[in-house]
């Protein structure tokens, strides 16, 4: 009963929904297209910029690859019924970005260390991972039981981890001097941003959502596993996807533009 389940629509897709999605997908475009730019870019070429244009070349394609296949994981809400659109692909893709962006943040503060000599940030670059790794896990196991506390946690973890980041930027934007101060003191702004409103919107969400859910039904690992793989619910109702995309074009616009904006670090410091 918690297999595949189709659901066909026959109503034409809601105008918004069409909007949004041809928003996404020029979104995935434009983001390509930075990405290649930056590639390009003689002066990115120091094993920083390096590692940094590899991590961010995976957390880009995800990004683009889920902005073409939306998926809401708990409720298994999907915009085209194809295989690409299967929970556990999705989540398994995000999993592999999300690690390799708290990679790019480790990179980042420990780069902005070795450039002011402030040594706390040294200690404060080991903490993304770890904070990353738990993060993923209680996601997955949200997404295999079906228990929204999971994800809720998973955004507390990541809130976390971006004041951890806008404490970062701002410390070393106190020490740099020119366009260095500038785009670390925009870092600052950005995540301390972010971080409240993962708080204040995600958080509360997936709160309310595990309420919500609190008696219902809870699967094993083996059908979590199964149903996320075979079961998807395709539909075009706006109402379904409300929600969901505030979070999601942020996500794949102002997340994604932080992640490259870290491959630019090097340069901005010798400016």
């Amino acid at each position: 009963m918690y297999l595949r389940t189709c659901l066909t629509l026959r109503s034409p897709i809601d105008r918004r929904l069409t909007i949004w999605l041809a928003s996404l997908a020029g979104l995935a475009a434009f983001n390509v297209g930075l990405w290649v730019w930056l590639v390009r870019s003689d002066a990115l070429r120091t094993p920083y910029g390096e590692a940094q244009l590899l991590l961010s070349g995976v957390y880009v394609a995800v990004c683009g690859f889920r902005s073409l296949f939306p998926r809401v994981d708990l409720e298994r809400v999907c915009v085209w019924d194809t295989w690409l659109s299967a929970v556990v692909l999705g989540r398994t893709a995000a999993t592999i970005a999300e690690l390799c962006f708290a990679l790019q943040c480790a990179l980042f503060v420990q780069r902005l260390s070795d450039l002011t000599g402030i040594l706390i940030l040294a200690a404060a670059a080991h903490t993304f991972v770890p904070l990353a790794l738990v993060a993923e896990v209680v996601c997955w196991y949200a997404v295999l039981s079906l228990n929204h506390i999971g994800h809720a946690i998973e955004e507390m973890l990541w809130a976390l981890m971006m004041l951890i980041l806008s404490a970062a930027a701002g410390t070393a934007a106190l020490a740099a001097t020119g366009p260095l101060r500038l785009m670390l003191t925009a870092g600052f702004l950005i995540y301390v941003v972010g971080a409240a409103l993962t708080m204040w919107f995600d958080v509360r969400m997936y709160v309310r959502r595990w309420q919500l859910s609190a008696a219902g039904i809870r699967l094993t690992f083996a059908t979590g596993l199964r149903d996320s793989h075979l079961r998807r619910r395709p539909t075009f109702a706006w109402d379904v996807w409300r929600e969901e995309v505030p979070w999601m074009t942020v996500y794949f616009s102002i997340g994604v533009w932080t992640s490259l904006a870290m491959v630019l670090l090097d340069r901005a410091a010798l400016r």
